[in-house]
């Protein structure tokens, strides 16, 4: 039986194993992997503050970046910005690695992140300001039926609730 020696040519050295792993790995598109891996590690410092808070990473699939949206207004939002977490994506891989972004909502799938955040992290109603002194001094006195008067009133009713 003979051998293929073209696909695995001999060297007349020693090598390290991890180091001929890696070789092989990379011949087999190991190289692509770990960049990927790094990228999903370092994915807030590649998205920036602004973007990583509304960017989830989901995937990939060929060249197509899957990224997930918790709401339709982090969506749009994303769709709006999708040259540049294409730029910055590329960038951090070295190269023209995806060339679309295809932006979903999340609803219940796994993220590539750590954490993510919780619900029952954020407040359900913020706490309101202090009632002012003088609140309620213009009910009666404003057209009924202006929008204005019904928003004074809801607004009088807010604090009445407490």
């Amino acid at each position: 039986m003979r051998r293929n020696s073209q696909a695995f040519p001999r060297e007349r050295r020693c090598i390290a194993l991890g180091e001929a792993a890696l070789a092989f790995l990379d011949s087999r598109g190991g190289k692509r992997t770990r960049h990927l891996a790094a990228l999903w590690q370092n994915w807030s410092v590649v998205m920036g503050e602004n973007l990583a808070g509304l960017a989830f990473p989901l995937g990939h699939k060929d060249a197509l970046l899957l990224i997930g949206a918790e709401d339709s207004m982090a969506l749009q939002e994303l769709s709006l910005q999708s040259p540049e977490i294409l730029q910055r994506v590329n960038a951090f891989m070295d190269g023209e690695c995806f060339r679309r972004v295809n932006i979903s909502l999340l609803q219940s799938r796994q993220l590539l992140l750590p954490v993510r955040p919780r619900l029952s992290d954020i407040p359900l109603r913020p706490s309101l300001p202090p009632k002012p002194r003088e609140l309620g001094s213009l009910v009666g006195k404003l057209n009924p039926a202006s929008p204005v008067a019904r928003c004074y009133e809801a607004y009088v009713m807010m604090f009445s609730e407490r």
